[in-house]
């Protein structure tokens, strides 16, 4: 072969500041985006040209990264700490959309991340597989969906059925920065990614969240961060100790994963393959994604609310904080020297206008134009925020959460028998009444914060004028023109304001700001429906009642819907956890890998078949490679495997670095001379194998780095992109990163030309 075609292009290199953790490299599946963790913990995402798009912090404790791993749309990226968190931020504002806490799962450390995705839609398992090409990246999977589509008539009923009202309702507003998890409501466009619309064409996927820990537990969720639960490796490997996840697989079509796991018995090493059936995808079709994709968005709007309230609740106070020190100030001489109080004072002062000594010292000395500035500032901007937010975020976030729930309310009322969704319709009942009690309070706090901000505006018109006649000699002339001039003071809510100052303010009770653990047992002990005991118990505060039950707030109702919406979310999940399988496991020998990677593949000639491959360089002779070759047939959402196949590659000279597959037909193998030092310099070679053909054992080629100054390989990640083939090569120094092309290699060619002819490669089968 022509060393011109040997000869693999660079796109770039790129020097980072910190050096690189070899193991915790990761393409971005659609854009031409690396993700790398530095040995300093820290997680950078970089373009190729070296431009940090941003970066990922643990901000809750200090501690190292375990794992990353990109979700297959590209748009976020899971990032698990060793203090068992697992964060998922956004690519495209580079905030945390999620944080889990997974130690409550496991005590054990994040060891392994997959996220993959599987179409939904019944009629993907009838792909023809030529028209999809053996695409199974997220762009190749689209196109092909598309494709299949174009020649299709229109499906009325399933796309009334799939329509999404909620894209025609106005978007929530941004809150207040300062809040928990990274300010995700801060900004307009996190706030979109969070409540992106669900599209028809997103029924058709939803993607699939694995979380392996060192114990062998395995925690499954969907669509982002819709748990589903728990489950361990040990009831499929009884007799193994030291269960872990190392690595995870799926296929778009394929509704069995795989797990490659690691174990010992009777104090050898073994590895298995564990196919993880996840019928749920099967039974429910493409109404797993509406489920899942809903029940986030509930999920989301509860996290809103709890900090819309947790804002409005800190801007009240804040209104209320400066006036009590005034207040508190004066009300204590008041009742040691007048026998008096504040509200006394203030109000015969209206009234009457005769005022205290000591309440005029307190009203020129102490408080004056100054301090009442201060007051009027911090009353008005408080009680205006809390007016603008219960109207501009509390109340559409309501509406919105209204018309999730009655989403999910028409799904359970009117599924199919045989549709296991976990959706009760009592249950839902309840939480659309819960949600009607916490509108007829929003619209309360709506009403009497608007009618607190115009009383006060006129107190605070009163308390000028006070301040400037009291600070006036009464027989100068000033305080004539003082006492003549027309202010236009509305005195009746001047009075309204001091006495509902003085007693304790209905905006108090209705925030919640009072509530306790009495408040939230009576609501879960209410077997009425909540919203008629508001009614009723609003209707006797209006008819002034001697005792009326008191009502809880806005706090304990939050909390109530919060504890309903759990129940809803557990039902669901245990309905869909007793849809996923564990398959008897397969052996695949010992050998502890120094490197390793799995896929999975349809193939043209098999019509219910997958085939797992799974490439794999043992520690101890890294002169060769080992390809494991699996045939799992699926039918009805049940697995069943056959007896593993091994391939074995071997070098005369060198040895292995790094194994990974480029597409469905090729595998790349790093091979290093052991003859030559790091020192010394040796940039190495690829070995491409061929698998496209059934054939053991498989054919090679060889392909060479540029020339250039002298450079050690370390770690090689190659990207899912069927149209844009990306390899990136860690320097050993672990501070360069090398960008190939590979679409460019030349395949074809190679095939004609084979690398085991020249001798340096020996081959046999098993």
């Amino acid at each position: 072969m022509d060393g011109a075609d040997n000869t693999l292009r660079i796109l770039a290199e790129l020097a980072v500041p910190h050096a690189v953790n070899p193991r915790l490299m990761a393409y971005c599946p659609t854009m031409d985006l690396l993700a790398v963790a530095t040995l300093e913990n820290q997680v950078h995402v970089y373009r190729l040209s070296g431009q940090k798009v941003f970066s990922v912090a643990n901000r809750q404790a200090v501690g190292g990264v375990n794992q990353i791993q990109w979700k297959p749309d590209g748009q976020s990226i899971a990032v698990a700490f060793d203090t068992r968190k697992l964060c998922l931020t956004s690519a495209q504002t580079g905030k945390i959309m999620y944080q889990l806490d997974c130690s409550i799962y496991s005590n054990a450390q994040i060891c392994c991340l997959g996220w993959g995705f599987n179409v939904t839609g019944l009629d993907f398992s009838n792909l023809n597989i030529q028209l999809l090409g053996g695409a199974s990246d997220w762009e190749g999977l689209l196109n092909s969906r598309s494709q299949a589509k174009s020649s299709n008539l229109p499906d009325l009923p399933t796309d009334l059925a799939f329509l999404d009202v909620e894209s025609v309702l106005p978007k929530l507003s941004t809150l207040p920065s300062g809040g928990q998890e990274d300010d995700i409501f801060s900004t307009r466009a996190s706030l979109d990614t969070v409540f992106r619309p669900l599209t028809v064409s997103s029924t058709e996927y939803v993607d699939v969240l694995i979380v392996g820990f060192e114990d062998g537990t395995v925690h499954l969720s969907v669509y982002d961060f819709f748990q589903i639960g728990v489950f361990h490796l040990d009831q499929v490997l009884p007799l193994s100790a030291n269960i872990k996840a190392l690595l995870h697989c799926s296929h778009p079509i394929s509704t069995t994963h795989s797990l490659l796991v690691s174990s010992t018995s009777h104090g050898r090493s073994q590895l298995h393959v564990i196919p993880l059936d996840l019928r749920l995808i099967s039974s429910n079709g493409r109404y797993l994604s509406l489920l899942a994709s809903k029940s986030t968005q509930l999920h989301n709007i509860l996290r809103y609310l709890h900090q819309l309230i947790r804002q409005i609740q800190f801007d009240f106070r804040a209104s209320q904080e400066l006036q009590s020190r005034f207040i508190q100030n004066i009300d204590d001489t008041l009742r040691d020297k007048c026998d008096s109080t504040w509200k006394q004072a203030a109000y015969q002062l209206v009234v009457t206008g005769y005022c205290y000594p000591e309440f005029k010292e307190w009203l020129v000395n102490e408080l004056g134009e100054r301090g009442h500035k201060r007051w009027e500032k911090a009353t008005a901007t408080g009680l205006e925020n809390v007016r603008r937010l219960a109207h501009e975020n509390l109340l559409p976030a309501l509406d919105r959460f209204s018309v999730l729930i009655s989403r999910l309310r028409g799904l359970s009322k009117f599924q199919d028998s045989n549709l296991p969704l976990g959706l009760s319709t009592l249950e839902l009942d309840d939480i659309l009444d819960t949600v009607n009690s916490l509108q007829l309070v929003s619209h309360k706090i709506l009403v009497f914060s608007c009618s607190k901000t115009r009383q006060f505006y006129a107190f605070s018109s009163w308390l000028r004028q006070e301040i400037e006649t009291q600070a006036t000699d009464p027989a100068s002339a000033a305080a004539q023109e003082a006492a003549e001039k027309d202010n236009n003071i509305d005195y009746a809510r001047t009075l309204e304001y001091i006495q509902d100052e003085t007693n304790e303010s209905r905006l108090f009770r209705f925030l919640g700001l009072r509530d306790d653990n009495d408040s939230q047992q009576s609501l879960d002990a209410e077997g009425r429906s909540i919203y008629e005991f508001y009614k009723k118990g609003l209707s006797e505060k209006n008819r002034k009642t001697p005792t009326p039950k008191p009502l809880p707030g806005l706090t304990s109702l939050v909390a109530h819907l919060d504890k309903k919406c759990s129940s809803v979310f557990n039902r669901i999940a245990e309905t869909q956890r007793r849809n996923v399988r564990l398959g008897a496991p397969i052996e695949i020998g010992g050998d502890l890998p120094f490197c390793l990677d799995m896929r999975m593949v349809k193939e043209a000639s098999l019509n219910e078949e997958f085939v797992l491959y799974i490439s794999l360089v043992p520690a101890e002779d890294r002169r060769c490679v080992k390809i494991f070759r699996i045939s799992i047939k699926i039918k009805n959402g049940v697995s069943t495997t056959q007896q593993a196949e091994c391939a074995l590659v071997q070098i005369q000279n060198g040895q292995m670095q790094d194994v990974k597959f480029m597409n469905n037909e090729n595998c790349i193998v790093i091979v290093m001379d052991e003859c030559q030092s790091a020192e010394s310099g040796d940039d190495g070679d690829l070995l491409a194998l061929d698998l496209s053909v059934s054939e053991s054992p498989p054919r090679s080629a060889k392909y060479e780095f540029p020339d250039g100054p002298s450079w050690t390989p370390e770690k090689l990640v190659i990207n899912n992109r069927e149209d844009r083939r990306l390899a990136c090569v860690l320097v050993q120094d672990k501070m360069h990163l090398r960008h190939y092309d590979l679409n460019n290699m030349g395949m074809a060619k190679a095939k004609d030309s084979q690398f085991d002819a020249t001798g340096d490669v020996e081959m046999t089968a098993s």
